[in-house]
């Protein structure tokens, strides 16, 4: 049989795989920064990427608690060049989750930026777009999308 996700269920599978990578960069990037003796705020730097972990920890607490509430369970992660996938189980049936690497890495990037108290990126690219400008967000108030709409291919078991 066949797993259905509904789009609340889909947007925390894709949540846990974005702050779970998330909290990878940032401490990767804190355990460099403990080597640079170069830098003049260290400090300042160190503060800013633990304050990025500590909402990044937070915000994955909350969808771990959600994912078990919705019976879901992810038990293997795949990343390569092409996309990101994920085994779930939901309520007994196997599934895959899957999204695209370029659209991964770009939503990582925006969350990051976010985490630490920056706002998005404008750029020309983004400016031709109109109807694609993300608004603002404020480092106190970080939300998680409500949904998520795509990349997900149902994995079905021989019955």
């Amino acid at each position: 049989m066949a797993v259905f996700l509904s789009a609340e269920e889909r947007s925390l599978v894709k949540s846990y795989l974005l702050l779970t990578y998330i909290q990878k960069k940032f401490d990767r990037d804190a355990r460099a920064m403990e080597h640079q003796d170069s830098l003049d705020n260290h400090a300042l730097y160190m503060e800013i990427i633990q304050g990025g972990t500590d909402r990044t920890n937070l915000l994955l607490s909350e969808v771990r608690r959600d994912l078990r509430k919705h019976q879901l369970r992810l038990y293997e992660v795949n990343q390569s060049e092409n996309s990101v996938e994920a085994q779930i189980l939901c309520k007994g049936h196997h599934g895959t989750f899957r999204i695209p690497a370029d659209e991964f890495r770009l939503e990582a990037s925006a969350r990051m930026r976010a985490y630490v108290g920056l706002g998005p990126i404008h750029t020309a690219s983004a400016e031709a777009r109109p109807g694609k400008d993300t608004p603002a967000s404020s480092p106190s108030r970080v939300r998680e999308p409500a949904r998520y709409a795509g990349g997900y291919a149902p994995y079905r078991t021989g019955t």
